[in-house]
């Protein structure tokens, strides 16, 4: 009988919940192996994420496929099995050179090395598009920062001279100064503006005024490091740098703004404002590249008033690359767009495995919305009927207060996740679209474009791309690399094994 074995992954407990329990996916299984005459010799249970690649349980599995000549894996559907294309690239090694075959079996698809181009090629559509959805979620996720940012609310730990705090009302997070340590950093700041001191000597003329005796918890004592970096941050009137972008803060200055030009005046060694904003022109590469020989910046420079250069910064190092000029590069992109047009039975392809990437979805992301509406309901429901007692007087005063309270805190955190569904629908709806769109026309978008949509088009096809010995060498992102490598063969081999 031939040896096989099963792997079982529920994700969380609203899946256990919706009878995707490990049991359940187990007897299915089962019953798909003993109605096909196969052996199971090992159970494996991963009761976690598939977000990230390197999960335990599936890791092992698949050693224990390599170790133990397992040619046949049974699982219920592809989503059980990968969300990402460091653990598809795994799994389709095993097909080709091991020669493993996959049982899908609520699918009613089996993956092996002899399979349909059709079926390899929407197994990889599914796995990308599930993937980004997973993204999209942790994207929306990421947004609560940018809005903290916004509003001019640093979303980390406070720096030396700062404490994090809550809002006693709204118990909301904020950061205030620490009346502790205000003076230690305003005698810093106040003896380097002078122009007089290094940093050794700083501390130790706090250290004699005995400033360092309340630091906080975890800091013994301040070093050169520690002064040099607080020196240079705008944190201390009243502004922060996120991600290399500064902000205007909330929180209240502790250095006032002539002082900190003076300490940034003998910091640089010349009487300018390094704070002072640069004018930026929109060059279409710049920031599409780095380095190929040392990892440095490529900048962008006008010469002769205009020919535009693009070249490495050489910030701190050696490096040989010359200068490229616009032109070339622009060659150069154009025979990479032509590389990512799809033949026309790469567009079937592509389209099927969308159709059933959404059918998907349908099946696990739109359920798990569908839980958290109906609560929603059902808590706004209880509010109207416990306002109605409350008006009745059938309820105190203070059984209502803290049941309002309590239903509360939870509709708004249903509220703001389905907002993250209805906003990661949308950019998974984005995601389908544009991969069609751009598998076709990305020529011609590209030359229509102005330079800042020039250079957001090429952000979505490609990453880590580098200049060297005078040309540009492009990595695209996935699927329109599998795209370029197959797409100029228009027959149905050319797509198997993706």
């Amino acid at each position: 009988m031939n040896k096989a074995v099963t792997y079982v992954r529920v994700s969380s407990r609203e899946q256990q919940e919706q009878g995707n329990s490990p049991a359940a996916q187990k007897r299915l299984l089962w019953e798909f192996a003993r109605n096909n005459s196969y052996n199971v010799v090992k159970d494996f249970d991963a009761a976690e994420s598939a977000k990230g690649s390197g999960r335990k349980i599936f890791n092992e599995m698949l050693d224990y496929i390599r170790k133990h000549e397992i040619k046949y894996l049974i699982v219920e559907k592809t989503d059980r099995l990968t969300r990402n294309f460091s653990d598809y690239s795994l799994i389709e090694d095993l097909i080709n050179d091991h020669g493993l075959t996959i049982h899908c079996v609520k699918e009613g698809v089996a993956l092996h090395k002899g399979s349909r181009s059709n079926d390899k090629f929407v197994f990889g559509i599914r796995t990308l598009m599930a993937k980004n959805f997973i993204d999209n979620l942790k994207e929306e996720v990421a947004k609560g920062v940018k809005e903290k940012l916004r509003l001019g609310e640093y979303p980390a730990k406070a720096p030396l001279g700062y404490l994090n705090a809550k809002d006693p009302i709204t118990k909301k997070s904020l950061i205030v100064i620490d009346k502790k340590n205000e003076p230690l950093i305003q005698t810093i700041f106040n003896i380097y503006a002078t122009g007089q001191h290094s940093l050794k000597s700083i501390i130790k003329y706090v250290e004699d005024l005995k400033l360092t005796k309340d630091l906080p918890i975890g800091r013994v004592n301040i070093n050169k490091s520690v002064v040099a970096k607080l020196l240079q941050n705008p944190f201390y009137v009243g502004k922060f740098r996120w991600e290399k972008v500064l902000y205007d803060g909330k929180h209240e200055p502790i250095v006032d703004l002539k002082t900190w030009e003076a300490v940034q005046d003998v910091l640089s060694g010349k009487n300018v404002n390094r704070c002072k904003r640069h004018n930026i022109k929109p060059f279409v590469y710049k920031g599409v590249f780095s380095c190929g020989e040392c990892k440095r910046t490529i900048t962008a420079e006008i010469k002769k008033q205009k020919y535009v250069y693009y070249r490495c910064t050489k910030f701190e190092t050696v490096c040989s690359q010359k200068s490229v000029r616009e032109e070339i590069i622009n060659v150069e992109v154009q025979k990479l767009l032509d590389s990512i047009r799809l033949s026309e039975n790469g567009h079937a392809y592509v389209v099927a495995g969308l159709k059933q990437s959404l059918e998907e979805k349908r099946a696990t992301h739109d359920k798990d919305y569908e839980m958290i509406v109906r609560e929603h309901s059902m808590l706004k429901n209880r509010l109207d009927k416990m306002y109605e007692d409350k008006l009745d007087g059938r309820v105190t005063d203070d059984f209502y207060d803290s049941k309002y309270a309590e239903y509360k805190i939870r509709l708004d955190d249903l509220e703001e996740r389905i907002a993250l569904h209805n906003r990661a629908d949308l950019g998974y709806y984005e995601f389908g679209r544009k991969i069609l769109e751009l598998s076709k026309n990305a020529g011609k978008l590209f030359e229509k474009a102005n330079p800042n949509e020039k250079r957001e088009l090429l952000h979505f096809l490609l990453s880590n791309s580098i200049l060297k010995e005078g040309k540009p060498e492009f990595t695209l992102k996935q699927p329109f690399f599998q795209i370029a490598k197959h797409s100029s063969i228009d027959e149905c081999p050319a797509w198997q094994g993706w």
